[in-house]
């Protein structure tokens, strides 16, 4: 309307412009300020409030001349309705996440993949670039975790596929860590097929990432593909690796939210298929205690793998202890990946005959032929 005279930008719409005309990616940003890539993904969506101490190392990283201590110190006022979609969309997301540590995932699929289709649609015909952008991203997510539930469902065609789409919205929203990401995916896929050469391939190929949380991911797989090919000096070689990047890596939107300290989960994993049980059994003794309670579906995956490690270290009545008070969450999560350890538990109950396991046997066999 004639002689209306627009609104300013806020504060955070400002440090998005800006951000965006510089040319800086939220990882890059990280680089240059002390935010982690969470905190100013916040921070440009209005959820966190600026202070004066924000707006001064912000305004030098950007170098906006004052600009941005300015506005922080203007009135705040709401955020734009199609920011707040892009809010709103953000916190669906975190509650799948939290359905899918405790769900199956066709249930958390039914939810996911029409919200998936309906940010590609909103992002596609975004009139803003920059929430274009952002809404991209959020799509990235939405498809990388439906890869994983796929995955889970026990799907890896469409676990692939959805991981492609993931890494095209991803670089539509200008990040092409995710991309790199995508091949640590791969080596995932090959691990639990037992293809040692395959997860080492991709494992490599991620491990040239320039983010240390993508090599730290790559290198845990590579550390684990090791493994599988019996190559005990290597594996040790990138498990340590790996510890060292997690510590560079800090906070990171990829690798598991539900761990304390994944890169020990992954040397226990690792341990256990080297054949060194016990030492894998004592490492999971002491982390599996330490996941999120409500993180259902790891502490199942790694409460079978510590029974396993316990059941072929010699604990065998032991390890079918455990097993029996894992039976009614493994129904609940109906993970694939899972079964794959359950059907191995399964082979050695048929090999050592135990007295105590007759139980715990026939009910694996009704949860593996349901």
């Amino acid at each position: 309307m004639e002689g209306v005279k627009p609104l300013p930008p806020t504060f955070a719409q400002e440090v998005r412009r800006l951000r965006n005309e510089r040319g800086l990616s939220l990882n890059q940003m990280t680089d240059v300020v002390s935010y982690s890539k969470g905190h100013l993904s916040k921070i440009e969506n209005g959820q966190v409030a600026p202070n004066p101490e924000m707006a001064r190392v912000l305004d030098e990283a950007l170098q906006a001349g004052g600009r941005l201590i300015e506005l922080a110190d203007a009135p705040a006022r709401p955020i734009p309705s199609d920011h707040t979609t892009l809010l709103t969309f953000g916190t669906m997301f975190d509650g799948h996440r939290t359905l899918g540590h405790r769900l199956s995932p066709e249930v958390v699929l039914a939810g996911l993949r029409p919200q998936l289709e309906a940010l590609n649609d909103l992002a596609r015909s975004a009139d803003d670039p920059v929430l274009g952008r952002e809404l991209w991203l959020l799509a990235a997510r939405f498809a990388e975790y439906a890869g994983w539930m796929e995955q889970e469902r026990g799907d890896d065609a469409s676990a692939a596929e959805l991981t492609r789409r993931a890494v095209r919205y991803a670089v539509k929203g200008g990040d092409r860590e995710l991309e790199a990401w995508a091949l640590v995916r791969q080596a995932e896929f090959a691990l639990y097929k037992g293809d040692a050469r395959t997860t080492v391939h991709y494992a490599r190929q991620a491990g040239k990432a320039r983010s240390a949380a993508v090599q730290a991911g790559a290198a845990q797989r590579e550390a684990q593909g090791y493994a599988l090919a019996g190559d005990e000096v290597r594996c040790e070689q990138a498990l340590d690796r790996a510890a060292e990047l997690r510590r560079m890596a800090g906070d990171s939107p990829y690798g598991s939210t539900s761990l304390v300290d994944e890169v020990a989960m992954t040397r226990a994993w690792a341990f256990h298929d080297l054949g060194r049980h016990a030492e894998a059994a004592g490492i999971l003794d002491v982390q599996l205690p330490l996941i999120t309670p409500t993180a259902l579906r790891a502490r199942t995956r790694f409460g079978l793998r510590r029974a396993l490690a316990h059941a072929e270290s010699g604990e065998v009545e032991h390890a079918c202890e455990l097993v029996a008070g894992l039976l009614d969450d493994i129904r609940q999560v109906q993970s694939a990946t899972v079964h794959i350890d359950l059907t191995a538990f399964s082979r050695l109950l048929s090999r050592l005959r135990p007295a105590a396991g007759r139980e715990v046997a026939g009910e694996i066999k009704e949860i593996l032929f349901a």
